[in-house]
């Protein structure tokens, strides 16, 4: 009889073990390609298969490469995009947000530009730090597309949505917005991490996963992960207790001209942290 409640309970912990992975297994890793800002969109493709990153957020601004000066944004043809497009299926890679747009790329003029970009490229996300006086109509573009807005944070005083409860306020009856907070720069505005998760609970879509050296101090510098103040382990742990389904988007701006050595180091704290129980 104890030999059968044995391996009932080595079943049980299997199963258990394998629901997590299994929960795990829906965090899609990212890479900002802020990260790889001085080498180009398709340099950045390279460099994320070279880490076995599947997935990148893409910021508007990135030149093509291979010979190409356009920038990854609604201004490419049709010709480019579908090039891209099949590009990306054959190495199996997805870009799977566009961003950070904020009013250094869109205009009223534009908006529904990238909009229109992202739903023809198959992009889930635009990540997004729009004025105050804008929300609704990133709203309403979103329901239209289809294509989900998740508010982004940046040092404040310059972002609107450096606070948790500036972003929840903006979230207020706007069903097709959601979060993608910066927890560096959380960390660099003084918001502690942990309770800030807590409080956008349900909220959070997607987040970008990186450390830095000083609490409190909106000019510090990016860190190795786990090297820094922003206690990830925590984070993650605070994921798994929210359940989280969404984007881990790493970002690294640290010796940016030269910086893939340092990014397998981040790469493989991360998964080393998403194994820990």
């Amino acid at each position: 009889m104890k030999k059968y409640f044995f391996w009932i309970l080595i079943l049980f912990l299997s199963d258990a073990a394998f629901s997590q992975n299994q929960k795990e297994e829906k965090w899609k890793l990212s890479i900002q390609t802020w990260t790889f800002h001085k080498y180009s969109f398709f340099e950045s493709v390279s460099k994320a298969r070279e880490l076995d990153v599947k997935y990148l957020e893409v910021y508007p601004g990135q030149k093509l490469g291979h010979g190409d000066e356009s920038a990854f944004s609604y201004k490419l043809t049709n010709e480019k995009r579908d090039h891209i497009k099949k590009y990306l299926k054959q190495v199996g890679v997805t870009v799977i947000a566009l961003g950070v747009i904020d009013k250094d790329y869109y205009t009223k003029d534009n908006l529904e530009k990238f909009f229109e970009f992202a739903k023809y490229m198959g992009i889930s996300f635009i990540t997004a730090e729009p004025e105050w006086e804008d929300l609704d109509e990133f709203n309403r573009l979103a329901r239209q597309y289809q294509v989900k807005v998740a508010l982004h944070c940046h040092p404040k005083p310059a972002s609107h949505y450096w606070h948790p409860d500036t972003t929840l306020k903006a979230l207020q009856g706007r069903a097709y917005m959601g979060a993608w907070p910066d927890i560096g720069h959380w960390a660099r505005n003084g918001v502690n991490i942990r309770e800030a998760m807590k409080k956008m609970e349900g909220k959070i879509w997607g987040l970008h996963f990186k450390d830095v050296k000083e609490f409190g101090n909106v000019k510090t510098e990016d860190t190795l992960f786990g090297k820094g103040v922003c206690d990830l382990p925590a984070v993650v742990k605070e994921l798994r207790r929210q359940k989280f389904t969404g984007v881990i988007s790493m970002e690294y701006e640290a010796n940016e001209n030269d910086n893939m050595k340092d990014m397998i180091e981040n790469t493989k704290f991360y998964l080393e942290q998403i194994k820990r129980r």
